[in-house]
């Protein structure tokens, strides 16, 4: 039995005087006008005096229960509670303020608060019991509805995704909901006050800090995101927000405040505006080779609307492929039936297509497709196509050097009309030498053979295969391909005085233009070349005055040869088509261009980092 207190004192009724009648008929008109049920019990429990409030607050008149059991009005899950109470009484002693449960008489529970004294007679013996009970119904009902509350809020603040708090006015915390502890693993003593900025990033703890305070002193609404350390030592992102508390005087009495993890939705940001810029990176390459395709052709002298419309379509289908993978490269076979989907007819028959399954990388599948597209559009109207009896030979291989495995293909022409060595070269010589040369790495052999057009193209290491490609088998000493090419002509020294300018730019078509216009304007080119090993190995054997950086290249950027560059000493433009904020440190120092690049622009930037010499006057 729960007692709020117990006390051995001796009532003082045992050596009372005598009451007068006056004196008892004035303590009988107080039990009569108590509001408290005053009862009065043997020894036994039984049932001596029912005052009228007794009767209020259970129900029953005093002739029904004087003369009963005191434990008509106790639920049987509490009879030993009377026990207990007698026990007490006879002992001497006096419960005061217990708090139990009774029951009406209309069976219904009642929550009383009873004091317990014993009863003495004038020898000063212990006879009976008097109790006085107080309905504490009320409070009961006020503290359940306190307790039910306290812990509905507990369920909702512990089981909320967010970790949540409570600071006084001054920002000093002083409650975390469970979230709070089970993220940080902190214990309450070492978070609350301004604890919390122990799981704080250094790097934001500052700013966060003040803003939060700035926010407390002007009693506005705080907002801020953030990291937070968990319990396992790692970093995550965090909404966090916090409203103040006003009272009924319009002070703030406290703050309450959530942080809500936005980590996953952070990263989806991030990864959407990798996208978006991705996306955007690859609509100026587009633009740009579009522009490219186009200023060369019209160069060429050939009818520009058809020829560029086909070459559109060229490229139109090596983009379809690309989308189809999700830009991860293209299968060759693919490559080949969609550049000669037009001759379709003759695919098996006076074209033959021998080699494994190799899958390219995006860059080399665009520019090997735009190859073969102008090596068929040369044999349908030219070569061995042109005629009813020639045939082309087309087979690829993937052959190992050295360790490396590299792609290697060769186009072969017979039967067709005896072939002459072009007095002029157009655009198409241009993709199926240069462009291919950039794209692959290594020089391109071209064999204008009497009996039949010979084109041979391989890769200077493994760098133009899809990142996860196997080969299926590769040759440590395959069968060379090729037929032997004719010598080409050493690159011209620049003349004394021409500015040298290297160029590096993994799209072959857009650099193939950009070499074009610098020449144009007088440029001495190195390169171009699509790829940071061949970059260096240029700085290494050529001295240059310059540089053009296309800062994404296939698979990597070319910042190793920026730092080169400036560690140097020498000027370079940078072009890109994503923007300016998303290029490296070492790009920072130099002039942006954004694709499609404006040939006027581009020279401009030039000549302000390397002033064009000066006329020599005769």
């Amino acid at each position: 039995m729960k007692r709020d207190e117990t006390s051995s004192a001796p009532s003082p009724v045992a050596h009372a005087p005598a009451l007068s009648a006056a004196e008892s008929s004035w303590l009988s008109a107080i039990i009569t006008s108590s509001t408290d049920a005053i009862i009065s019990k043997t020894l036994d429990g039984i049932i001596a005096s029912w005052n009228p409030a007794a009767e209020r607050v259970f129900g029953y008149t005093p002739q029904e229960m004087i003369g009963k059991s005191i434990r008509l009005l106790i639920p049987a899950d509490r009879q030993q509670e009377e026990d207990e109470i007698l026990a007490t009484i006879q002992a001497g002693k006096t419960i005061s303020n217990f708090e139990t449960v009774r029951l009406r008489k209309d069976g219904s529970e009642l929550h009383i608060m009873v004091t317990v004294s014993p009863i003495h007679d004038a020898d000063g013996r212990i006879v009976g019991a008097s109790k006085i009970v107080r309905d504490i119904s009320r409070e009961h009902e006020n503290q359940e509805r306190l307790r039910q509350s306290e812990a509905q809020f507990k369920a909702l603040a512990d089981n909320i995704p967010q970790l949540a708090w409570m600071s006084d006015p001054e920002g000093h915390i002083f409650w975390y909901n469970k979230r709070w502890y089970e993220y940080t693993g902190a214990d309450e003593a070492s978070t609350l006050g301004h604890g919390w900025r122990s799981v704080h990033h250094p790097e934001h703890e500052e700013r966060a800090t003040q803003h939060f305070l700035k926010s407390l002193k002007a009693g506005e609404v705080w907002e801020d995101t953030f990291p937070l350390r968990g319990r396992n030592g790692k970093f995550r992102w965090f909404l966090s927000r916090a409203h103040p508390i006003r009272g009924q005087d319009g002070n703030i009495q406290m703050w309450f405040g959530t942080n809500t993890d936005i980590t996953d939705q952070k990263q989806r940001e991030e990864r959407i505006q990798l996208l978006m810029g991705e996306v955007n990176h690859r609509a100026k390459n587009m633009l740009t080779l579009v522009q490219a395709i186009a200023r060369q052709t019209m160069a060429s002298g050939e009818n520009f609307m058809g020829r560029f419309t086909e070459r559109m379509r060229s490229l139109a289908s090596s983009q379809d492929l690309l989308v189809s993978s999700g830009w991860r490269g293209a299968r060759v076979e693919d490559i080949m039936k969609s550049q000669l989907s037009h001759l379709d007819d003759f695919i098996g028959t006076r074209i033959v297509l021998e080699g494994p399954h190799v899958r390219l990388n995006s860059a080399a599948a665009q520019s090997l497709g735009m190859a073969l597209h102008e090596l068929a559009t040369n044999a349908g109207k030219y070569g061995a196509l042109s005629n009813d009896t020639g045939k082309v030979d087309i087979r690829w291989n993937v052959r190992q050097d050295e360790g490396v495995n590299r792609f290697e293909i060769c186009w072969t022409e017979s039967g067709g009309p005896p072939v002459t060595v072009p007095d002029r070269r157009g655009f198409g010589s241009t993709v199926i030498e240069r462009m291919t040369r950039i794209a692959f790495g290594y020089p391109v052999k071209l064999d204008f053979a009497p009996e039949g057009l010979h084109w041979h193209l391989i890769s200077v290491d493994d760098r133009v295969f899809e990142s996860d490609f196997v080969a299926e088998e590769a040759s440590s000493s395959p069968a060379d391909l090729s037929a032997p090419a004719r010598p080409s002509a050493p690159a011209p020294a620049p003349a004394s005085g021409q500015r040298r300018v290297l160029v590096v730019e993994d799209e072959a078509i857009i650099a193939i233009d950009m070499a074009a216009a610098l020449e144009d304007a007088g440029f001495s080119v190195i390169g171009p070349v699509g790829s940071v090993f061949e970059a260096m190995q240029l700085l290494d054997e050529k001295p240059c005055d310059c540089a053009v950086l296309d800062i994404n290249l296939a698979g990597e950027t070319s910042a190793p040869v920026a730092s080169r560059l400036l560690a140097d000493g020498i000027p370079f433009v940078t072009v890109s088509g994503n923007t300016p904020e998303s290029t490296g440190d070492e790009f920072s120092q130099s002039p942006f261009l954004s694709k499609p690049i404006i040939t006027s622009k581009l020279l401009a930037k030039l000549d302000q980092l390397v002033p064009a010499p000066a006329a020599s006057v005769s």
